[in-house]
């Protein structure tokens, strides 16, 4: 009767994990299929992995349903205006770290060459400073932060001349870089800068017969997309010179509505989909820079001499501009510093 009795209060206990419904989670991509094409090719990866597991490790009680295309029932797939706990509307989203205002200290990231590179990246996306500025995503905009994911951080610098050093952007018309930027160009003095986002230099904005650009910024792996190759016949490699993580939210009230071992599951799904962002996008990288080379693209990366010299021009009039920005400027200089030092035992001594 006790062997009974037992195997009675086990089967009591596990019955509710069965018997859980099915509760799904819609979340907006940022990027996704499209008859365009699929760039960067990374991130759908990363989202489809992740909604992999959250059924895996949540026993199939939570459905992350991702929306693929560029609308749905008006709501934007590339920027959700509102997330929303009810109904077939957005619930969870992948938000660029650039577009929240409301937390300055995000721009932590665009400080040129403070990552060194892919281990520290990847180390940073757990770390105290991410986990600082998570909170503050989550006051700003009352919603709950569920991870950072690494998203690009090899910067294609694309000349109608070779680019090696600060001074030659000096008298150059540049692409790249909105207004947040403008402390990078204290002492350097280009030409003239203006800002052709993503979807209109997808249109050849800037290799049109009438372009007149001379040097293009952006991510390595949109330059077939935007064919650049047309026009730019020098590409320089820039590791770090910023970063872009993604940010992935959900609604407060929906988390909050969702079981521990539900919530466990989803953490879970986020931390194997973070390590994993790291290896897809530097599949994305190999991949552009062999699409590059043979469009005939010469291709250059950043000795270590001209790292230095870069990172002494750059990196710190980008950190003072975002310090002065921040609701806390001390507090801020220490989180920089706490980055910093992720990177200290990678280093040889």
């Amino acid at each position: 009767m006790k062997i009974l009795t037992l195997i009675l209060s086990i089967n009591i206990l596990i019955l509710p994990s069965y018997a859980q419904e099915t509760k799904t989670i819609t979340m907006a991509n940022v990027f996704g299929e499209t008859p365009e094409g699929r760039m960067p090719i990374h991130t759908p990866r990363i989202q489809e992995l992740f909604s992999k597991k959250v059924a895996e490790y949540t026993d199939g009680q939570i459905k992350w349903n991702i929306l693929l295309g560029k609308q749905k029932d008006g709501i934007s797939i590339f920027r959700s205006p509102t997330l929303t706990a009810e109904g077939d509307k957005i619930q969870a989203t992948n938000v660029p770290a650039f577009f929240l205002p409301k937390v300055p200290e995000v721009m932590i990231q665009s400080i040129p060459f403070l990552f060194d590179g892919v281990e520290h990246s990847r180390r940073f996306m757990t770390s105290e400073p991410a986990n600082w500025i998570s909170q503050k995503i989550e006051t700003a905009y009352n919603v709950k932060v569920l991870g950072h994911f690494y998203n690009a951080a090899f910067i294609s610098v694309n000349g109608i001349s070779p680019i090696r050093h600060p001074s030659d952007f000096s008298d150059k018309i540049i692409n790249g870089f909105d207004k947040t930027w403008d402390p990078l160009w204290t002492d350097v003095k280009p030409k003239e800068r203006r800002f052709i986002g993503t979807q209109e230099a997808w249109t050849g904005a800037l290799v049109t017969p009438q372009s007149d650009f001379d040097i293009n910024i952006g991510m390595l792996q949109n330059n077939h997309r935007q064919r650049l190759h047309e026009r730019f016949k020098h590409t320089t490699i820039v590791e770090n010179f910023y970063n872009i993580y993604y940010t992935m939210m959900i609604n407060k009230d929906t988390w909050n509505s969702l079981t521990d071992f539900q919530r466990d599951g989803i953490e879970k799904a986020v931390k194997e989909a973070q390590n994993a962002s790291i290896a897809y996008q530097l599949d994305t990288t190999l991949w552009a820079l062999a699409l590059n080379q043979s469009e005939g693209t010469n291709i250059h990366f950043l000795t270590d001499n001209e790292r230095k010299e870069w990172k002494q021009e750059f990196y710190p009039k980008m950190l003072e501009a975002i310090v002065s920005k921040s609701a806390n400027p001390t507090e801020t200089r220490q989180m920089i510093k706490k980055i910093e030092a992720l990177v200290d035992d990678l280093r040889w001594q």
